[in-house]
């Protein structure tokens, strides 16, 4: 069902799983994506303000609140769950994001502009090509992607979406980045650059020799304090009274009448024949250059007259058909559910009585075509009795749900009309219960939930002395809070943090005296001392003569990097420089020599030097693109 066009961008993308189509798809499907809820705490709220707006285009709060979640999601993924939520606040992660998602705007705003689109059969037929998706015989199988799109909580709809939009994106990029190249004399230099080797003698200027002849005064002492009291200020700090009320707790009482059992069935029943897959083989004959339209109806009837008189589908298909992905296969598709096919394709598909049935000529957008209906599957259909438990539990949480959002008003209410938390522990039977003192970058427990931390910070708990407002946690779980005891931050008195302060003016103290002590020892060197001397004189041990390059993986990072950025040694300028590391010690880098790299690449490493450097060109030209869209679009962050 593919054009010479389509097959070849297919083909393309097939090959893209480490571009940007291949990341949006092993993000949904092979990291953890679901919300736990989050989505319908979303939903819930009913809010659609608006966040930011980008040319006029309104993005609004709730997809930047689903995207900081996806982002907190990837990171935690990333760092193997070793992470604690509380680190990961909206406020940390939402400038990231809304970055992201403007960027995303103004690309898709420009494409449109550019006329740039992906038809939604080639971002089906792309779906279907993924492995994610393909069985062990690496067909289709729509039963993987039915299963993968509810581990995801995702909708065919905004799968096809999601991919789509990456191909467009993937498009512009394509486009952009195939502008750039790179001449022998530049690919050249680069490589002569690259494998370029630099000798160097470095040594160590260790800063703990030195802590012996510091000296503090009670007057620099003070003055420290003075100059950084900010730092010594306590965080504020809250203790809380919480009730937590959660959809479980309505599940036990929930009645099932018989009515909605059978009626939840009746839906089940229905649910499956939906699932119905069908395998179908076809016929194309395109529309194209080469071929009018009255030419390839001509053609599919020819086809179809062929069928007709008996001949057998697999040869009219290797014969006439123009998708070369399925012709010589006599025309299979394999299996597939709805939702996948072109809608005119589908109807004519699932239009089809019995397996054998073959369609009449049926026009898409890529031709006609001449289907025939080769396999029907219908998912088995368990009997009321086997059903049943599963039913009624599915129905004691849609009524637990309910329930909870009944009581998500009423808890409001009584917390909102009482003086303390008891009200509502009597009226859901549920303890008080009580954190630790926890600041406002979270603490243990239901503390490390940010709505919760936010909650227990406002004005109206702490100033006003209210109980908080409904507080939704996710996994269908609500809490109201109570201010138990407030610290509020202050201003320590430098008894109480004077050894704190001592020891944060003896490091400062500690870095000064290294970085006159480094600076001196550049100087001499540059004045003409010779190594052994200027060791001798500041008491170094020199690393002589070390021949490196920018791969050399045995010497300390600094070192390497200080190495290539230092100007190259002349007769009347020596090159030393002092780079501070962060534990306060001093290296003291010369470089002696610059030695270029060789350009001996083969022909054929040549090219795919070009490639690869042109590539990264590629990179920067699209990311100087997008850049240069921001900077003339109208932006308003909210």
């Amino acid at each position: 069902m593919t054009s010479d066009w389509s097959y070849q961008i297919m083909q393309q993308f097939r090959n893209l799983l480490k571009g940007w189509v291949g990341k949006l798809l092993l993000f949904i499907f092979i990291l953890p994506f679901a919300f736990f809820g989050i989505e319908g705490i979303f939903n819930s709220s009913g809010s659609q303000d608006v966040a930011v707006t980008v040319n006029g285009v309104e993005i609004p709060k709730i997809e930047v609140s689903r995207a900081i979640e996806n982002q907190r999601r990837n990171l935690k993924e990333q760092m193997g769950g070793n992470i604690d939520d509380s680190f990961l606040t909206d406020e940390l992660l939402r400038p990231r994001v809304v970055e992201g998602l403007i960027q995303k705007e103004l690309i898709r705003q420009s494409s449109e502009r550019d006329g740039m689109a992906v038809s939604s059969n080639l971002v089906k037929s792309y779906v279907r090509s993924l492995p994610q998706f393909q069985d062990d015989t690496g067909q289709f199988s729509n039963d993987k992607l039915e299963t993968l799109l509810v581990q995801a909580n995702f909708t065919k709809a905004r799968l096809f979406d999601a991919v789509q939009e990456s191909m467009v994106l993937e498009q512009l990029q394509s486009g952009i980045g195939s502008t750039a190249f790179i001449t022998s004399a530049e690919l050249d230099y680069i490589v002569k650059l690259n494998d370029q080797k630099r000798v160097v003698s470095y040594a160590t200027l260790a800063a703990a020799p030195l802590k012996d002849g510091i000296t503090l005064s009670d007057e620099e002492i003070s003055a420290f304090f003075e100059m950084n009291k900010l730092q010594y200020r306590t965080e504020e700090k809250v203790k809380v009274n919480y009730i937590v009320v959660a959809m479980d707790d309505f599940a036990d009482d929930a009645e099932v009448e018989e009515s909605e059992l059978l009626a939840a069935y009746d839906d089940y029943v229905q649910g499956v024949k939906d699932q119905e897959r069908r395998r179908a083989s076809h016929v194309l004959v395109e529309i194209n250059d080469d071929r009018s339209q009255a030419g390839a109806k001509a053609r599919i009837e020819e086809a179809l007259a062929r069928l007709q008189a008996g001949d057998s589908f697999e040869s009219v298909a290797q014969e006439y058909s123009d998708d070369i992905a399925t012709a010589t296969a006599g025309g299979d598709l394999d299996y597939a559910g709805r939702g996948l096919y072109d809608e005119a394709f589908e109807e004519a598909l699932f239009g089809l009585k019995a397996e054998g049935d073959v369609t009449g000529v049926v026009k898409t957008e890529f031709g006609y075509h001449v289907i025939k209906l080769t396999g029907i599957e219908t998912p088995e259909i368990e009997d009321f009795d086997t059903k049943k438990a599963e039913l009624i539990a599915d129905i004691k949480i849609d009524h637990a749900r309910i329930k909870l959002d009944e009581a998500i008003d009423e808890i409001g209410r009584i917390a909102y009309e009482s003086g303390d938390l008891q009200a509502v522990s009597e009226r859901y039977g549920k303890p008080i219960e009580t954190t630790p003192f926890f600041t406002q970058m979270g603490g243990s427990g239901i503390a490390a939930d940010p709505k919760f931390v936010t909650a227990a910070f406002s004005d109206a708990v702490i100033k006003e002395g209210h109980n908080s407002e409904i507080i939704e946690l996710g996994d269908s779980r609500v809490a109201v809070l109570r201010l138990a005891k407030h610290q509020p931050a202050r201003d320590q008195e430098l008894s109480e943090v004077e050894e704190q302060v001592k020891t944060a003016l003896i490091q400062q103290k500690l870095r000064q005296l290294t970085d006159e002590k480094a600076t001196a020892i550049v100087a001499k060197l540059k004045e003409g001392g010779d190594l052994a001397s200027v060791g001798e004189e500041f008491n170094l041990t020199w690393q002589e003569n070390v021949e490196i390059t920018r791969q050399s993986g045995d010497l300390s990072r600094s070192i390497i990097s200080t190495a290539f950025e230092m100007p190259k040694p002349s007769d009347d300028a020596v090159s030393a420089k002092k780079v501070a590391l962060p534990s306060g010690d001093q290296e003291i880098v010369v470089l002696s020599k610059v030695i270029d790299g060789e350009n001996s690449l083969t022909d054929t490493e040549a090219l795919q030097a070009k490639a690869s450097a042109s590539e990264q060109f590629g990179t920067q030209d699209f990311n100087n693109y997008v850049a240069s869209l921001k900077d003339s679009a109208e932006i308003e962050i909210r």
